[in-house]
């Protein structure tokens, strides 16, 4: 229903939808209550006027030409709130300078496919494959092949019930086919069609091999200096040693680092020993 008397708002209750109907009509509706025409003024070949638009308070520019023509690739009208490239919608001020110049139906150039009711019209078709009426004719070949797969995926269902010799059959009688269909008569395997394809034959010996796999993740493990491995050793919790009986660092399974640690045991005491001997011996 139309809630003004804006012969533009009619026509476009009749092309567009009713989601983008409701827009155009709050758009139609704000025109005539709140635009103005404020001045007028030239930019080359158009006229520019000035709307004023009381809710929000602020001047709006309409540049606008109607002897403006369509072959030249430019809009009739633009907005300087670039509502329609925003929304595909015209907004208040183009509807209010529209209405103003006694412009009674929207220009072909402001009506956008996708709000349109006849771009929505899906095809409909019977069990035959035939369409309805009021609806676009499809290609009749595109009709056949729907029909030919709808059979082939029938024969398929049917086989899982048969034995091999049925499935074997069935697939040389589809093999025998595509060959008639083959203009030279054989099939083509996967390297004759790109060869053909490309007009060119592939080459007997390769020269240029891919490249070597390459490590991509990260560049291995990080080496740190011994001040830094004694200070992550300091942080680390202590516990007791079965050997020496005190908390440290190490356990009489580890190898001992530490020379303040390897004291406190008898193995420690007897590898300082050890590393001591060597010592004299150099």
């Amino acid at each position: 229903m139309a809630s003004t008397h804006l012969a533009l708002e009619i026509h476009a209750a009749k092309v567009y939808t009713y989601s983008a109907f409701h827009k155009f009509k709050q758009e139609a509706i704000f025109s005539i209550d709140t635009c103005r025409t404020r001045g007028f003024s030239e930019r080359g070949e158009l006229e520019v006027t000035t709307v004023k638009n009381s809710s929000r308070k602020k001047n709006f520019e309409v540049a606008y030409n109607p002897a403006l023509s369509d072959d030249t690739g430019t809009r009739k009208a633009s907005c300087s709130c670039t509502m329609f490239e925003r929304t595909g919608i015209l907004c208040r001020h183009i509807i209010w300078i529209f209405s103003s110049s006694g412009i009674k139906t929207i220009p072909e150039d402001y009506v956008v496919n996708r709000w349109m009711k006849e771009y929505l019209r899906l095809r409909i078709f019977n069990t035959n494959g035939e369409g309805t009426e009021n609806m676009q004719v499809i290609d009749e070949k595109q009709i056949a092949m729907s029909i030919m797969w709808s059979e082939v995926h029938e024969a398929v269902g049917l086989l899982r019930e048969k034995g091999v010799a049925d499935v074997d059959s069935f697939s040389a009688v589809i093999r025998s086919f595509k060959q008639s269909l083959s203009p030279l008569g054989e099939v083509l395997n996967k390297k004759q069609q790109m060869e053909k394809f490309l007009n060119c034959t592939a080459c007997e010996v390769v020269t240029i091999l891919p490249p070597k796999n390459s490590k991509n993740k990260g560049t291995g493990k990080r080496f740190f200096v011994t001040k830094t491995k004694a200070m992550v050793l300091a942080r680390k919790p202590k516990r007791k040693c079965k050997n020496c009986k005190r908390m440290t660092n190490h356990d009489k399974r580890n190898r001992l680092t530490l020379l303040k640690d390897t004291r406190h045991c008898a193995k420690g005491r007897l590898n300082q020993k050890r590393m001591k001997e060597r010592r004299r011996k150099s």
